[in-house]
């Protein structure tokens, strides 16, 4: 009787989960599924994702401070790379580092504020990664002098740094810079595998950076953490501008957009007597007649 109860009560209760999981499924399709691209957005996503990573550098720094649980970490991570030194590593891991050098952020910085100058085309990215890098080293900078951190001296040394070390400048400049590159990859690529390349590359770029600045001794390992999660929102907020200055293009007119585009060769008096504006005549005979 109790066998014959429970087989009974079983299927009903498969029956009745069942049901009752296509009438949510419906439901869901009904009102939530229509209103699930104006609530999950990049910039929703994006602003989650910073908010989270602010979270997380806080605690970090908060840690810091206390000398809490987070140096057991450090020196332990500072170890490792100790005991991974070997002469091949090390001329990668410098190789890495120099991947993401100040002065040579600085130049792609200022290379790309020409190319914007110069070539009204490639406006939008030149000022994204120009904004991007110097604003970066400038936030860098200031959270460096915040915390004062000084650099490890549980192992060697294998670079000089005249900075503090909280956070890693080459972390936050990492992933601020490869991670632009990313987006502009994805965004000029349609295929999912080749996206999915340029993400990985830049991941990694982005991880052996950071690693080769613990392994040469001159960052603990919450300092390379601390750097990414500070990039994150600097990161999302200088895309998200970006993104909307070029939706602000895409709306002025033809020939606003001709004039921004076109034409960086020709001086103000073959712009002014050029062929697209012989149609100023017609302006100026509209304007007398409506002073008639």
């Amino acid at each position: 009787m109790g066998l014959y109860l429970q087989m009974v009560f079983g299927r009903r209760g498969r029956e009745f989960a069942s049901t009752l999981a296509r009438k949510v499924g419906r439901r869901v399709r009904k009102y939530i599924a229509p209103a699930a691209p104006f609530i999950i957005t990049p910039v929703a996503l994006g602003a989650a994702v910073s908010a989270g990573a602010v979270a997380f550098f806080l605690n970090l720094a908060d840690d810091i401070r206390q000398q809490d649980g987070v140096w057991h970490f450090d020196h332990d991570g500072l170890k490792m790379a100790l005991a991974l030194r070997n002469p091949r590593r090390t001329a990668l891991m410098k190789t890495a580092s120099n991947l993401a050098r100040l002065d040579m952020m600085s130049a792609i910085g200022l290379i790309a504020l020409l190319i914007s100058l110069r070539f009204p085309r490639q406006r939008p990215r030149g000022i994204l990664l120009a904004v991007a890098l110097s604003g970066g080293g400038l936030i860098i900078g200031g959270m460096k002098t915040r915390y004062a951190r000084e650099r490890p001296t549980l192992i060697e040394a294998l670079a000089t740094e005249g900075t503090f070390s909280f956070p890693s400048g080459h972390a936050f400049i990492s992933l601020t810079f490869y991670g632009i590159l990313a987006n502009w990859w994805v965004r000029s690529h349609s295929d999912w595998r080749e996206r999915f390349l340029g993400i990985v590359l830049a991941s990694q770029a982005i991880s052996l950076i950071g690693a080769s600045r613990v392994y040469l001794g001159v960052h603990y390992p919450s300092d390379v953490l601390a750097g990414y999660a500070a990039a994150i929102p600097w990161l999302t907020a200088c895309l998200v501008a970006s993104d909307q200055y070029e939706k602000r293009l895409a709306k002025l007119p033809p020939r606003a957009v001709g004039l921004l585009s076109a034409r960086e060769d020709d001086s103000p008096d073959d712009l002014i007597h050029d062929e697209d504006f012989d149609d100023l005549d017609d302006l100026d005979d509209l304007d007398d007649s409506e002073d008639g």
